[in-house]
Parts: C-alpha cells; structure tokens; sequence
C-alpha cells in the first residue's frame, strides 16, 4: 500500500522509491505525495514536536522518529497532531424495491468498494418484462462485474469508464441497464464518474448543490442503456470534479432522480448536517422522501414536470413508482 504524508511549515522532507531527496517546502503549504514503503525513512527530518501516525488496522500509534518504523506497508501520515490527511468517501446506501411478487429483488443494484473509494448503481430497464426478461438479472450481474473490475484495476486510481468497459464484457445476462459509477481519487482531491442513462449524482457543498450531473436520453423516458443489441461503455459521460472535506455526494438511480426536488434534497442534508446524521442515516431520510413522492399522486417532482414538458404541456402531478436506489457519500 503507498504512504500519505502532509505536513505544515518549512521544512526538509526526502522522498522518492529507492532513494531518498530533499525537498524544500514553503511556508504554511501542504505536500502530500505517495509512494511505496521499502526502506528505512532515516532521512526525515522531525522537528517542532512532530511525530508520525502509524495507522494499522483502525490503531494508531504514535512515533517520535521515523527510524522506529522498518517496512511497513500501511498509510503513513506527518502532522502537527491536526493536520488533513488525504480524503476519503464514507459511504452508506438504501435500496427501496417497488413492491412486485415476481421480482423481489426489484430491477436496481449498486456496489461500494471501501478500499478503492469507488460507488455504482445500476437500473435495469423495466421494458424487458414485456418480452419476459427480468433486467433486474442484468443490473446485480453488471455491478458484480463492476465490483470485480475495480478490484483489478491497474496501479493508480480508478478509472470508472475503463470499469464499466470490463464489467460490461463480462456481463452475460438478458437485458440492458444504466449505470453510474463514481470514484474518488484522493491524490487530486477529485472525485471521477462515468455515466450512462438517467441515474446520477449530485455534489453538495456546505448544503447546496454545486453540480448535477446530466442525463442521457433518446427521448422522454427513454434513456442510453448498457447491454443486449443496445449501448456499449463507448457511449458513456465522463466527468472530473474537484472535491473539498465535508462535501457530500448523493448518487441515486431514476427512481430518486424522478422523485426528488433539487430544493428538498438540500433541505434535508441541512437539517443531516445539523443533526449530525450518519451516512446511512441521511441516505434513509432521502429515500423514504423519494418513496412518499413516489405514492402522492398531487406531489411537484420532477418527473410530473417532465412529462408536462414532453406531452404537450398536459398538466400532470404525482410522482413515478420506480426502485429506488440512494447511496450517500461523506468526503472526510
């Protein structure tokens, strides 16, 4: 595993694989860099009371000198004691299934990769069910696949186009999906996504959201789809976005897209943030809102404006029964 290491102030680090350098920093800026722990850091300066956090297995412990530690692969940090490390997405989801007898699983699926900071959803497209095709199979069978792929990933950070190119080719089953798969890459401060369809995410900062990202349609309820004689990963959107701590990303399929204001998902992460709520926690307020939306037939969602958009301006209220998939992620 490489090594973060920030620090404040001037001073002298040395850094490199196999041999050791200096590199002066200015005043009051950070440096965080990585590489792969071989060999004795016995260059390092310390001074100003600073000390190394060795971080292993949710313990930390604490040194004075850099010689006390010897081949250690794990993350490394240099602080003042309160210094940021390199970001990282908590992430929490709930998944809602509309109710059917014959698919209980519903026809979503998403995936999150803790070590790879790497989250996806899928939506399989509904219209399958007239030709007896459970598209719900494709969409758990192409995040699987997706999920596997992140894990084979090169060195570096996660490509999402690349990954869904791999699952997509090794997905088998009748059927087609969308798909969204996002990933923080901690080394930028970005987080990377690609996007296929009309599920999506949004990027809040301090409770107001900063970017949505667009939808791929051919027509009204007709969106770009991964699988049988239909897209392939070619087709996907690709976005890089500069991510800040205490930003949250919400990821969702149609099904919270549709159902949800733009309005109401900023209220309820300000009243999360007040209240302090876990991931899993928002994630639930959010999809219980979708869900209620979903069953009021005079609610204003977004999807009741569509549809007076695309029919001819027809008067339409109400929100549209789907599953409905929300992953929440906390950049920390």
């Amino acid at each position: 595993m490489a090594a973060c290491i920030s620090s404040l102030g001037r001073d002298q680090y040395y850094c490199s694989k196999n041999k050791l350098d200096v590199v002066e920093l200015p005043h009051k800026r950070y440096l965080d860099f990585s590489y792969e722990i071989n060999d004795q850091l016995d260059n390092i300066h310390d001074n100003n009371n600073k000390r190394l956090k060795y971080i292993y297995d949710d313990r930390q412990y604490s040194f004075k000198k850099v010689d006390d530690l010897f081949k250690i692969n794990t993350r490394l940090e240099f602080s003042d004691n309160i210094l940021p490390a390199c970001l990282k997405m908590v992430a929490a989801s709930i998944y809602l299934p509309k109710e059917n007898p014959t698919k209980l699983l519903g026809e979503d699926a998403h995936f999150i990769h803790e070590l790879y900071q790497t989250i996806g959803v899928a939506d399989g497209v509904g219209g399958w069910a007239k030709e007896g095709i459970d598209a719900g199979m494709y969409a758990r069978e192409l995040m699987n696949n997706s999920l596997i792929a992140t894990d084979i990933e090169p060195k570096g950070h996660v490509n999402p186009k690349r990954v869904l190119q791999e699952a997509y080719k090794n997905t088998n089953s009748e059927g087609s999906s969308t798909a969204c798969i996002i990933t923080l890459n901690t080394a930028k401060s970005t987080i990377f996504a690609a996007n296929v369809g009309d599920s999506g995410f949004f990027l809040i900062r301090k409770g107001k959201i900063i970017y949505k990202s667009p939808m791929q349609q051919r027509g009204f309820n007709c969106p770009y789809q991964l699988g049988n004689s239909k897209d392939s990963p070619s087709v996907a959107q690709e976005m890089e976005l500069n991510v800040e701590k205490d930003d949250i990303l919400i990821v969702g399929t149609d099904g919270m897209l549709d159902n949800v204001n733009e309005s109401e998902i900023e209220e309820i992460v300000h009243r999360g943030i007040d209240g302090k709520l876990k991931a899993e926690e928002l994630a639930s307020q959010i999809g219980n809102i979708a869900l209620y939306n979903s069953f009021d037939r005079f609610a204003d969602t977004p999807f009741a404006r569509a549809v007076e958009r695309e029919c001819l301006r027809q008067i339409h209220k109400g929100g549209k029964i789907d599953d409905i998939t929300v992953i929440v992620a906390y950049i920390q």
